[in-house]
């Protein structure tokens, strides 16, 4: 594997003491205790208990008058009760054994139910057992039907029939019925033509474009059977519009949506549609007819229904820490470890879901920083994506090593006011949305009401934008000095990590000295829209750094690292980035003062540099300077730059080395390597074109030969073997 050499970094714990101001040891694995070594008070919750018993017994006793309590909320209670007797000095545990257990509200917990940083408060799984939480019921009495298909009743909760987008199999996700059967249809004509007929003109011409379309024969039908129920999903790039369809033209061949989307429909890569029944045709497929309240399914060859379980969420949130940070009343020192938490649900509103980007919607605020900067048009819809875990105003609380799976939309939410929250060693996957969400989508001009100092690490976060195309795995917004280490993300995400809020270079942002460090990004690009980019940044961002993380196999057009609009002050190093779709780095036209050191980009599809964004649209242009040095570029196919259209020799690009392993010259857009360096003073004056000598890069080895001209020239060896969890996962 790969060894680094030589340098001297600043350390983990010199970034903790001196940036982000939080503890030295935050990032260290915790200890785990049990009940026979907690030191503590301890509680019991167990599917067999009671909540009038004393909660002191891990089992019920043989008389069957004492024993543990039933539920989460009766612990709660009995903490308070204790702590409003006198001090409590020690920690306080409730153990939750073995079991099932439903929870239809969340679970709630507020600043009387905080500990201390002595004696904190902890909810655990009983050593050795699952304690599982769930926002989900059972449908059950399934019936045989007409061919294939099986049917229910859908259940009521608290005397209402409930409705779901999301079903259960036997522990797996269940696709909705569809149209059609694999990918999707083509763009969409606007619903009214523009001057020069093109998607983006439409914006300014017709606000009728941003809720509807002119459809092709056959692909929407007013005959189809329950026409409210069907769902329509429009890919627009890095994000969806998910519409229902108010009326339909036949002979214009005109759909009209009750909701809008941000921009014109027709700009978009195509559509399809779910949750219409003449679309139900496959094994595995299901449908919901909302008017009669049964559901339809068509079972996987080997599955019984007399025997499967069949579950579908009802709760959006399952626990939720509440504190008052205008009041600076916060939750803090509370623990949740070992539990397992799944099924949640999200509802796209009547008027239909649109969101520009990261799937971060929140009704109070504005859903962009700098509005101004983006000519965009708001959705109708503002309702935000909950979390199934979702902490408002609390501090120094720990998640650790937690299951969290089957949601309707985030995981988890550090929203207003978090700091020093670590989360460790959690396993997140088959997420509705994004994984993990830390700030907000505005600026917050008190501190205290700003999310930042939080930890995350040695998470496994895959497989997500299971309903919610447009999430990324990891978004931090206007929230500074975290720490994002030694994560592994895989499977269907937009991005792995995106950090800051702002699309320009001004106004400033709380996004800084974020520092993201040997995270393993591996295989993105399953959805439906593809990944843009495994690490990406957007705006100001001074102290926040990006290095020694193992980036390989993006697809769905993704590219490695992504320097979007004004990202400016960011340091970039020591990463090693190989077989992507786009490019390895990709570079807005509009980013500024950043360095971009001793990272090896790989093994790009298309190119291994993406130029790409918005022409400044003022004169002069902007100032668009990086520092680009000491960085290996090696291909096999492709180009090194992928767009001839800004040839700007406003860049400080040196010590780097370039190389085509197809034996073919390198091309600099249309320069060769002597044509190129006369273009700028700081154009490549050092670099060279030369076989760095990997010693096995066809199989992910870039450890380099001793007799690499990379050395020479003052590349660094990258250290690239701690990329990742650090610890074993059950």
């Amino acid at each position: 594997m790969l060894t680094r050499a030589g340098r001297r970094n600043i350390s983990r714990r010199e970034f903790l003491r001196d940036s982000a101001g939080i503890t030295a040891g935050a990032t260290s694995l915790p200890s785990l205790g049990g009940p026979e070594r907690s030191g503590g008070f301890d509680f019991y919750v167990a599917i067999n208990g009671n909540d009038n018993w004393s909660g002191r017994l891990p089992i019920p006793n043989a008389a069957r008058t004492d024993g543990p309590f039933r539920t989460l909320d009766r612990a709660r209670d009995a903490i308070r009760r204790l702590k409003k007797g006198g001090a409590v000095v020690k920690p306080l545990t409730v153990w939750v054994r073995g079991g099932r257990y439903a929870l239809h509200e969340p679970f709630v917990l507020g600043p009387e139910d905080s500990g201390t940083e002595q004696y904190p408060v902890t909810y655990a799984s009983y050593p050795g057992e699952i304690a599982l939480f769930t926002g989900g019921v059972t449908i059950e009495r399934w019936k045989r039907g007409p061919n294939s298909l099986w049917s229910a009743d859908v259940p009521e909760v608290n005397g209402k029939r409930i409705y779901f987008r999301q079903m259960f199999v036997n522990g797996r996700r269940r696709p909705r019925a569809r149209l059609p059967k694999e990918g999707y249809y083509k763009t969409p004509q606007p619903a009214v033509r523009s001057p020069r007929n093109t998607p983006l003109d439409s914006a300014s011409n017709d606000s009728r474009n941003l809720r509807g379309f002119r459809f092709k024969p056959g692909e929407i039908s007013q005959d189809w059977t329950n026409l409210e129920d069907v769902e329509v999903v429009i890919l627009q790039f890095w994000t969806e519009a998910r519409l229902f369809i108010e009326r339909i033209d036949p002979v214009t061949r005109t759909v009209v949506f009750t909701g809008a989307s941000f921009r014109p429909l027709a700009w978009s890569k195509g559509y399809y549609i779910e949750n219409v029944l003449e679309g139900l045709s496959q094994p595995g497929e299901w449908y919901l007819n909302r008017k009669s309240g049964v559901v339809s399914y068509w079972p996987l060859t080997g599955e019984e229904m007399s025997k499967a379980e069949v579950v579908v969420p009802i709760s959006e949130e399952l626990v939720r820490f509440q504190g008052n940070v205008d009041s600076q009343g916060f939750v803090e020192h509370i623990i949740l470890r070992d539990l397992h938490f799944n099924h949640t649900k999200w509802m796209v509103p009547e008027k239909g879901y649109a969101y520009p980007q990261a799937e971060v919607a929140s009704p109070a605020f504005p859903y962009w920083s700098s509005p101004s900067s983006i000519p965009v048009q708001h959705p109708q819809s503002s309702q935000p994506l909950p979390a199934a875990l979702a902490l408002e105003g609390a501090r120094n609380c720990r998640l650790e090593n937690n299951e969290i799976a089957h949601l309707g939309a985030w995981g988890i939410e550090l929203g207003r006011g978090c700091q020093r929250i670590q989360v460790f060693g959690n396993r997140i996957s088959d997420v509705g949305g994004g994984a993990i969400k830390i700030g907000e989508p505005i600026y917050r001009e008190k501190d205290l009401d700003v999310a930042g100092h939080n930890v995350l690490t040695d998470n496994i976060i895959a497989d997500g934008c299971a309903t919610y195309l447009g999430a990324p795995a990891i978004w931090v917004g206007h929230s500074g000095f975290n720490v994002i280490a030694h994560n592994e993300i895989r499977g269907a995400w937009e991005w792995a990590i995106s950090l800051g809020w702002v699309w320009n270079y001004m106004p400033p942002t709380r996004s800084r000295n974020n520092l993201v460090e040997y995270n393993h990004i591996h295989h993105l690009g399953h959805s439906a829209l593809g990944t843009h980019g495994a690490i990406y940044t957007l705006g100001l961002s001074p102290g926040t750094c990006i290095r020694y993380n193992l980036i390989h196999d993006i697809s769905g057009g993704g590219t490695g690292i992504i320097q979007d609009n004004g990202s400016s002050a960011i340091l970039v190093e020591y990463n090693v980035v190989y077989q992507t779709d786009t490019a390895g780095l990709g570079l807005n036209f509009n980013a500024l003062g950043n360095i971009i050191q001793n990272n090896i980009f790989a093994l790009g599809k298309k190119a291994q540099i993406g130029r790409y964004g918005d022409l400044p649209n003022v004169q002069p242009p902007p100032p668009n300077s990086n520092f680009i040095y000491r960085n290996i570029f090696y291909w096999k196919e492709g180009v090194l730059y992928s767009d001839k259209r800004w040839l700007n020799f406003n860049v400080i690009q040196d010590y780097n080395v370039y190389y085509d392993a197809r034996g073919r010259a390198v091309k600099f857009f249309d320069y060769d390597f002597q044509q190129w360096k006369t273009k700028g003073p700081f154009l490549d004056q050092h670099s060279i074109v030369a076989d760095p000598l990997f010693l096995g890069a066809s199989n992910g080895d870039f450890t380099l030969h001793p007799d690499s001209p990379a050395l020479e020239i003052g590349f660094e060896e990258i250290d690239i073997r701690n990329a990742g969890p650090r610890h074993k996962t059950k």
